[in-house]
């Protein structure tokens, strides 16, 4: 098609998106966010399913329902004019919902409303668990896709994977992606849609994501609840816990070997580092994350930190008596769950073993019986920066009158890896739109860059279809 035919029917979609945004918002997105799809909810999963595959049926050839070890995930075709198929990896599922009372609005009821200084600058707001991470981006992501199936043309074939087991570090994922791997042999590229941009307008992209394991530790004994005169003379396995804990992480510091050393920040890392320093706006990160207070040094040392510093969360940790009063006894159980973050090029499989190791060793010599649980885990994960996907993406953001950022890494930990591992591709997460509180109370997104992040979708189609017909 020519230029001068193409011109007038870009700007018609264009219009239409925009014209067509609070239909959107009112008839699409909000009634996708009211649904309750965390993790372990299966009528809330169900329903979920059940609505992403009416909507999907009307511009797709195919939608099949995969079952997962708990979650099923969604596999979908969708024909475009070049044959060759970019896989676009979405999660439906999210966290669930603690603390509900520190909500200033419903998770589930997906309401407009401003939220408290200093984010009020942001305008209105859609408060609800998922807005931010990630049934937005997947809802504006697929809304864009129709139109452009129903008013255009889809520039490039799409296949979609919307894993509904993400949030649960994605156990199915490796046995789908064997499963169906001719499906997947079309695929050229893999892109997770999402909504980075910081609060000032900037699109951050992050080349790569942190590794993670996830494991719990169980320690109890025989004993019920005996008199604590006893605790001298009685295995204690709330003492015993955190005694194992420390021979695993101490004062800040791990102590298996693959993670002793610190991260060797490559040449080009520190560069990207060097150049971000000059304009990066560290309180802007800790107030979209809601962080209060920060172990900080200075800027640098807390970005560089919060990038390649490996961590040892205790996310759970609980033993003995719970509730108000006091009761002196020796506990007989004491759980702990644990995420390891790292940036380190290591298996999950070393580290793992490498804690169970220690924790083998620590057994020998308690009278505590000590059980270690494997969760989740995946390796850390990396894009090339001239990689078309970050090209593809620069540039929809800049046609929309926005910079872009690129960050060496991102903290968070993403199945990125396994996609990587088992099917060979390149894979970015990035796009338009304004959110924050991951996980946490009062998820948001803005209301007003909901606009541009289907723009932005729109517009990264069509520019990773130019570029690769110049490949």
């Amino acid at each position: 098609m020519n230029n001068e035919s193409s011109a007038p029917r870009k700007n018609k979609l264009r219009e239409l998106i925009q014209n067509s945004n609070e239909e959107f918002i009112e008839k699409d997105l909000i009634p996708f966010l009211k649904i309750p799809s965390f993790s372990l909810n299966r009528e809330g999963i169900r329903e979920t399913i059940d609505f992403l595959a009416s909507y999907l049926s009307s511009f797709c050839e195919k939608v099949e329902e995969i079952e997962g070890k708990i979650n099923p995930s969604l596999i979908v075709k969708i024909s475009g004019e070049i044959k060759d198929r970019l896989l676009i990896y979405m999660m439906y599922d999210t966290q669930p919902v603690h603390n509900e009372n520190e909500w200033i609005k419903n998770p589930f009821k997906a309401e407009l409303v401003e939220l408290p200084e200093p984010l009020d600058r942001l305008g209105k707001v859609i408060i609800a668990r998922g807005a931010y991470n990630s049934k937005t981006p997947l809802m504006c992501f697929l809304n864009v896709v129709k139109l452009l199936k129903e008013n255009a043309k889809l520039p490039i074939s799409l296949l979609l994977l919307i894993d509904g087991e993400e949030e649960l570090g994605s156990p199915s994922l490796v046995n789908t992606l064997k499963l169906k791997k001719t499906e997947f042999k079309s695929c050229i590229d893999a892109y997770y849609p999402s909504i980075k941009q910081d609060l000032n307008g900037k699109s951050v992209l992050k080349l790569g994501y942190k590794g993670i394991l996830s494991f719990s530790i169980h320690v109890s004994s025989l004993n019920k609840e005996s008199h604590s005169a006893y605790s001298g003379i009685i295995p204690s396995p709330a003492s015993d816990l955190i005694s194992l804990l420390n021979t695993i992480y101490n004062n800040n510091e791990f102590l298996i070997n693959s993670l002793k050393k610190s991260y060797e920040i490559s040449k080009d890392e520190l560069q990207l580092i060097d150049k971000l320093m000059k304009t990066i706006d560290i309180e802007k990160i800790k107030e979209k994350a809601g962080i209060v207070e920060a172990n900080e040094i200075n800027s640098r040392t807390f970005y560089v930190d919060y990038l390649f510093k490996p961590t040892f969360n205790v996310s759970t940790l609980k033993s003995g008596y719970l509730k108000d009063g006091f009761k002196n006894y020796v506990p007989n159980e004491a759980v702990c769950k644990i995420d390891v973050r790292f940036a380190h090029k290591v298996s999950v499989n070393t580290l793992y073993n490498e804690i169970k190791e220690k924790v083998e060793k620590f057994a020998q010599n308690s009278k505590s019986k000590i059980k270690l649980i494997k969760n989740i885990g995946y390796e850390s994960s990396r894009v090339k920066s001239d990689s078309i996907l970050i090209k593809s993406l620069v540039k929809a953001a800049e046609h929309l009158g926005f910079a872009t950022e690129i960050w060496p890494l991102s903290a968070a930990a993403a199945p990125l890896s396994i996609i990587q591992k088992v099917l060979g591709l390149n894979f970015i997460t990035g796009g338009l739109g304004i959110g924050g509180y991951a996980h946490a109370p009062n998820e948001f997104v803005q209301l007003s860059s909901i606009r541009n992040t289907r723009l932005a979708n729109c517009l990264f189609l069509k520019t990773y279809s130019n570029f690769y017909n110049k490949m």
